[in-house]
């Protein structure tokens, strides 16, 4: 319902402008009756384009005052007010004006000028006089109301509170209807006219001008340096590194892992540009790590000193790795100019850290990921029990490749149909791994089925749910960088996992080693699955928070870095300036998404797992649902919890990564805690 009236609404605001636009100008010109029927016209349209509009915004305010509330209390009040004194005034004046001769003035008296001989006489019907003030004024504010309608709607939505959005939108109403008052140019006055259209266009130039050069990121800022801070109702006075009394100072270089000690695990990863061929036979020119496409699977057990050295041997790219949804120390998180300097080329980076959780993590490049993710740079964690399962343990990673003929969704580099034969009776954990948006859609996540099985979700995101009950013919819907560990005991006959972008492709499993066996259909209508209401219920850990977030997110037009861009924006605005989040350590803290835009928003908190609270104001009914990637569709309300309790400066971002690029970062800044890294265009990084 959400898409369909926020889709609706953009259409509906366009066609106000329109309607209401050509009506101004009509009315801010020389009446005739031609004119003045077709501004009744108009004026008839509009009021029924607006009241779709009233209509549409009810459709809204079903899914949650939120969605609607600037519609109702800014947008709509702005256009009704001009339009009802149309109605009062200028209707019932455009109606006089029609039934009158041309050669009358506008109160209906006869129309004379000098004749020949002295005497006077009608005026021809050619001569025209302006609309009067009753219909201007009215006509034009409305036209004035509809634009700043479309500002609003593709430009600059409105946040709550909403008294001074509509203050301001009110003062500039006042204006434009003061300003309708003035009659267009005498016929002659054409100088006056282009005079006019040169200086706004001229106007409007510059304004673009300046937008632009003023959307460029700086050259060189800290990561610390953000203006607006927000302390989610909490203390304040606590951010660029101050603190408050008792609380001890750190930077992110102090808060790493075991600096000694004999590794349990020890991998080096080694970046470098390396030509991998896909199932099609498509050739790309990647980036990998150790010469594999998805790099090397780094499985280690629950408690385990990990070492990764990192390598760079990529000729002009800097790199390094995150480990997402590992919950590792600050200075490990692998974010360029965040919590470390990006690895040049020639150089090397040596991560350590204890693995404390169970579960399929991933790692990639944190340096301009959307370039680097997307060529390759990017493998499977998997923590597993100290104790040794059984059974077979697959890991799938769903990504799109770029190929020439556009991008393709494959399981690591298969983009046809794969295959595996797996003994009748074994336990199987298929992880799968989601790297990248869904190739096809802007407002679905990667959607994938299993088929050939009954199965459970065993895990979301690394955690185990409770009590997980058999499924059969759902539609796994995966965030971009979430996980699902599906598990099932492996029957006489196919299991197919599919990728509805790419149904030629999956991962066949089949019973014996015979290649012939064909792959079980694919449903494209499956029920979706829903993880707020799936497994055993469990209390609520949290009872009481100490900080309380509100993310809005928006799209809209807006210059960011110099360019003209489709963007996202939190809270309004686009990273550097975004708010910062504010914490102290051991707050139990509570962050609301809204989704107002278009777009699907999966949303990440670095070195952190929330639990899913509510959805929708509907109370999460399941297992406890604990997310590091929470996936936000158009027109979602989510509410998640979680302890701060890792002390850091974190990344708090969309994933999809070309969000990220386009400015939609925040950052989870523990009080107390600074980092001495920078970014931009004059440093080594770029995290986004």
């Amino acid at each position: 319902m959400y898409e369909f009236a926020a889709n609706a609404d953009s259409i509906l605001v366009a066609l106000l402008l329109i309607v209401w636009g050509v009506a101004g100008l009509l009315a801010g010109g020389l009446s005739t009756r031609r004119r003045t029927r077709a501004l009744l016209v108009l004026i008839g349209v509009g009021t029924g384009v607006a009241a779709a509009r009233g209509i549409d915004t009810g459709l809204l305010w079903s899914t949650g005052w939120v969605f609607a509330a600037d519609r109702v209390l800014v947008a709509l009040p702005l256009l009704a007010v001009p339009m009802v004194a149309t109605f009062a005034l200028a209707v019932p004046a455009l109606r006089r004006i029609a039934g009158r001769p041309h050669t009358t003035d506008i109160a209906g008296r006869p129309q004379t000028m000098e004749g020949a001989a002295g005497a006077p006489v009608p005026f021809p019907v050619s001569v025209r006089v302006p609309f009067p003030v009753s219909v201007r004024v009215p006509v034009r504010t409305t036209a004035a109301a509809a634009l700043l309608g479309a500002y609003m709607e593709y430009l600059s939505r409105p946040l709550p509170p909403y008294g001074a959005d509509m203050a301001i939108y009110a003062g500039v109403l006042l204006v434009a209807a003061g300003a309708s008052r003035a009659r267009s140019p005498r016929p002659g006055g054409a100088r006056r006219v282009l005079a006019v259209t040169a200086l706004v266009a001229t106007a409007v130039t510059g304004a673009g001008l300046y937008e632009m050069r003023t959307s460029r990121l700086p050259d060189r800022m800290s990561m610390m340096g953000h203006g607006d801070v927000d302390y989610g109702g909490g203390p304040g006075g606590s951010h660029h590194g101050r603190r408050a009394p008792g609380t001890p100072a750190a930077g992110v270089a102090d808060l790493t892992g075991p600096r000694t000690g004999t590794p349990d695990r020890a991998f080096t990863l080694t970046a470098q540009e390396t030509r991998i061929r896909l199932g099609s036979g498509a050739v790309i020119d990647a980036w990998t790590y150790n010469g594999q496409a998805p790099g090397p699977s780094l499985t280690v057990r629950k408690g385990d000193l990990v070492e990764v050295t990192l390598v760079n041997r990529l000729p002009r790219e800097g790199v390094t790795i995150h480990w997402h949804g590992l919950d590792v120390p600050n200075a490990e998180d692998g974010v360029a100019g965040v919590t470390q300097d990006a690895v040049q080329p020639g150089g090397s980076h040596v991560y350590r850290f204890r693995a404390d959780q169970v579960g399929t993590f991933w790692y990639h490049t944190h340096q301009r990921p959307l370039v680097g993710v997307r060529r390759g740079l990017f493998g499977s964690l998997v923590v597993l029990p100290p104790e040794g399962a059984t059974g077979e343990d697959i890991t799938v990673m769903a990504h799109n490749w770029e190929r020439p003929d556009g991008p393709v969704a494959a399981f690591g580099t298969s983009d046809t149909l794969g295959r595996r034969p797996v003994k009748p009776g074994t336990p199987v954990r298929l992880r799968v791994v989601n790297t990248d948006r869904n190739a096809w859609s802007d407002v679905e996540s990667r959607n994938l089925v299993l088929v050939g099985t009954r199965f459970r979700v065993a895990a979301i995101d690394g955690v185990d749910l409770d009590g997980p009950s058999e499924l059969d013919g759902v539609r796994l819907s995966v965030a971009e960088g979430g996980r699902y560990d599906l598990t099932f005991v492996m029957p006489d006959r196919p299991v197919l996992l599919a990728d509805l972008a790419n149904p030629r492709a999956g991962l066949l499993l089949t019973p014996g080693s015979d290649g012939r066996m064909t792959a079980p259909p694919v449903p494209r209508d499956a029920p979706l699955f829903d993880p707020a209401t799936y497994g055993t219920p469990a209390p609520v850990p949290f009872t009481r928070f100490d900080r309380d977030f509100t993310v809005v997110i928006d799209d809209g037009i807006g210059f960011y870095d110099g360019a003209v861009h489709f963007l996202p924006t939190i809270n309004g605005h686009s990273f550097p300036d975004t708010p910062v989040q504010v914490v102290r350590r051991g707050d139990v803290v509570r962050m609301t998404f809204v989704n107002r835009s278009h777009q699907v928003h999966p949303m990440h908190l670095h070195g952190h797992h929330a639990l899913v609270l509510s959805r929708n104001g509907r109370p999460a009914g399941g297992s406890p649902w604990w997310i590091d990637t929470l996936a936000v569709q158009p027109g979602e309300t989510y509410e998640v919890g979680f302890l701060a309790d890792n002390p850091g400066v974190w990344m708090d971002h969309c994933h999809d990564l070309g969000h990220a690029a386009d400015g939609m970062v925040t950052h989870l800044t523990y009080e107390g805690v600074s980092t001495p890294y920078e970014i931009g265009r004059k440093t080594p990084n770029r995290p986004e």
